[in-house]
């Protein structure tokens, strides 16, 4: 039995595969349709195959069925980040028909440039596909743990930003010495203010980690 997972690759595209391997060494991604018409390829009907040949067909039903809904979970997951539809291994049956043994989905992994925010959901939603079918392989794990560390950075990234405004704010109340009282006053206030916004939106991004909150979906 094929292995299910996830190949993560960080090229040019920067596009990872969430992605299910070949079991079998006959196993292709030509299209089925095709090969169906090669010599060689006739079907047989259940009758004509002998007993341990039906037992190999329904082996490979099962496995076509498993591939498939595997794929299909990371795809629903994935979401607008799926960058291409499911393409799969396909092997010959004793009955002449082609089965899905493997197959793989492209996922974008990209951190998004510049928004440590957007790129913490990002990674959630990454998280989830790598988790989503009912038994991630070890290379789902890895890819889910790419995401976790993705997640993590721009975690980090967020709080530098937050401490950088928090710091502007309070750099600019230093900076007004000579204001009168009642003006340096409403300045204090408005930085206090601004403080407190801030301290609500960093509680807000900080509260729960986000892959605490995702693991319902494994």
């Amino acid at each position: 039995m094929a292995e299910s997972g996830v190949a993560n690759s960080q090229g040019a595209s920067s596009q990872g595969a969430v992605a299910e391997d070949a079991a079998n060494e006959d196993e292709t991604k030509e299209d089925p349709a095709a090969l169906d018409d090669e010599p060689g390829n006739e079907e047989k009907s259940q009758q004509e195959l002998a007993p341990e040949e039906q037992r190999e067909v329904q082996d490979l039903r099962q496995r076509d069925m498993e591939v498939r809904a595997h794929e299909q979970a990371h795809v629903a997951a994935g979401g607008r980040y799926v960058t291409k539809a499911p393409s799969y291994d396909y092997e010959t049956g004793p009955d002449g028909k082609r089965y899905a043994v493997g197959g793989e989905v492209s996922i974008d992994t990209s951190p998004v440039p510049d928004d440590p925010a957007a790129t913490m959901e990002k990674a959630g939603v990454i998280l989830r596909a790598a988790l989503a079918p009912a038994e991630p392989s070890s290379q789902d794990q890895r890819v889910a743990s790419q995401a976790r560390s993705m997640e993590a950075q721009a975690r980090g990234d967020l709080l530098q930003e937050n401490q950088r405004e928090m710091s502007d704010a309070l750099d600019q109340a230093r900076d007004r010495p000579g204001e009168a009282a009642e003006g340096s006053a409403a300045g204090v206030a408005a930085t206090t203010d601004a403080s407190g916004r801030l301290g609500q939106r960093f509680a807000g991004f900080f509260a729960a980690p986000v892959g605490a909150a995702l693991n319902q979906f494994a």
